[in-house]
């Protein structure tokens, strides 16, 4: 971790503002708070100078830090972190968590802001958090949820792949294997509930403990035998305390 790292922090809210600049000053006196009231200000600095990190305000005067952030992507030169301060639903939290962007809900204590900005400074020299950051500031600008992007570490690659070419994860003990449609299986080190949680709302289905399942390329579910079946070939079980909501999805396709 550098010894001296310089954060920029974008809030409109004076209050907010004071709050949050106190609690970094006090408690990380190796940072450098630059603060910001608008976008456009704040564009000046991360063009012109190196930012370890932002905190960011999502609605300002002048505009919206994702689509700032969505047109500014392609324009900086340098990969950076990110945390939002955001008043958004515990729905639009899990959207931050799978874009890999860390987040403080308002109203915060000091507390909850120590925990994303220990997590962004215990992360500042990861190669592969910079990557996952990067897809995600390309992740903002993306309507359709099957073009988002996952970033994945197997033993020796680090894949990018679509949502919609995931047919279904699979649990391997503290592992996952991603099946994907061109036949590759990629085994990551994360077990399957990081992705269930990673995934929620984004058309994958939880049928058993070991599977979550892309709803797009379920075919039929074979009541008999608890069978779900994928693009009409691959057959994987459906868990009795999960048929209700199998049964509820395919009424729902």
């Amino acid at each position: 971790m550098k010894q001296h790292m310089t954060c920029l922090l974008l809030e409109d809210d004076h209050l907010t503002m004071a709050m949050a600049a106190d609690v970094i000053a006090k408690a990380y006196p190796q940072l450098t708070v630059i603060p910001c009231y608008q976008i456009a200000e704040a564009e000046q600095y991360l063009v012109s100078t190196k930012i370890d990190f932002c905190i960011l305000d999502i609605n300002l005067p002048d505009g919206n830090s994702f689509d700032w952030l969505s047109r500014l992507s392609n324009e900086l030169t340098y990969p950076f972190r990110i945390i939002f301060i955001t008043a958004y639903s515990a729905y639009a939290a899990k959207a931050f968590r799978f874009n890999a962007l860390d987040f403080v809900v308002k109203p915060f204590a000091p507390a909850d802001l120590y925990t994303a900005i220990d997590r962004v400074l215990q992360s500042i020299d990861d190669a592969f958090r910079k990557l996952e950051l990067e897809q995600a500031l390309e992740n903002l600008a993306r309507r359709d949820e099957a073009e988002q992007r996952l970033v994945l570490k197997s033993q020796k690659t680090v894949h990018i792949v679509r949502l919609g070419e995931i047919l279904y994860l699979s649990a391997d003990n503290n592992y996952c294997n991603f099946h994907l449609t061109d036949d590759r299986i990629i085994l990551v080190s994360q077990p399957l509930k990081h992705y269930h949680d990673k995934l929620n709302g984004y058309g994958f289905l939880r049928i058993h403990q070991s599977y979550l399942v892309n709803q797009v390329y379920i075919t039929s579910f074979k009541k008999k035998t608890s069978q779900l079946i994928i693009c009409n070939t691959e057959s994987l079980p459906v868990a009795q305390s999960r048929r209700a909501d199998v049964i509820a999805c395919l009424g729902q396709l």
